[in-house]
């Protein structure tokens, strides 16, 4: 038990120092180094380290260590394309079958909790608000496959938009309170054209700023 427990510890905090880029893509990492740092032995890191690259947040490389995993501009326009294609087929189905409903409650508090987190300046936790936001509409559905596929790609949304809000100072983005707000409302409203509308402005923003990097 006493393993399993100092395994836990050792994936959590590393895997909190990769979210918040205190350790940023491309970040070396050294078993010896963690454990050292971290006053455990060598096993339990080695164990988390392998569970984060199981994860796809990091990777081995021979003889060199282990990389915190950098992702290319088409695989994370291709993540949010997930969660895009996931929110339409959201819409469809509880526009058409009509026995499920959103969340607005939990949508609306998760909504205020961002406006908050931005009125901080607190963009790590903007970040898993916004991320949180179209969980909780995606799990309407109740699919745990599904939820399982957007959960996959959360971290690593997560990484490479905190490492791009400290890579580019000057062009800090909140936008995704705005569309979240928008939906929020077209929610309320039964309006499943304006849902769909601002998914597709939503994820064509995206697309654009991760190419253009702004």
């Amino acid at each position: 038990m006493e393993g399993n427990s100092l395994l836990e510890d050792a994936y959590q905090i590393i895997r909190k120092k990769i979210l918040t880029c205190a350790l940023p893509p491309g970040s070396l990492l050294s078993i010896y180094k963690l454990a050292e740092e971290l006053e455990m032995s060598r096993t339990p890191i080695s164990n988390a380290i392998a569970r984060l690259e199981r994860e796809g947040l990091v990777t081995p490389l021979k003889n060199r260590g282990v990389l915190v995993k950098q992702h290319s501009p088409r695989e994370l326009i291709e993540m949010f394309q997930i969660n895009y294609s996931y929110q339409l087929f959201v819409l469809h189905v509880v526009e058409r079958k009509g026995h499920q409903s959103f969340d607005l409650e939990e949508l609306r508090k998760i909504v205020e909790e961002q406006q908050q987190a931005k009125t901080e300046q607190d963009y790590i936790t903007y970040v898993q608000l916004s991320l949180k936001f179209i969980r909780t509409f995606i799990s309407t559905i109740e699919n745990e496959a599904i939820l399982a596929h957007v959960d996959a790609n959360s971290d690593k949304i997560m990484i490479s938009s905190v490492a791009a809000y400290h890579a580019y100072p000057n062009k800090r983005i909140y936008s995704g309170l705005s569309y979240n707000q928008k939906m929020l409302e077209a929610l309320e409203n039964n309006d499943f054209d304006q849902a769909r509308l601002h998914a597709d402005q939503y994820f064509d923003k995206v697309k654009e700023r991760i190419i253009l990097k702004v």
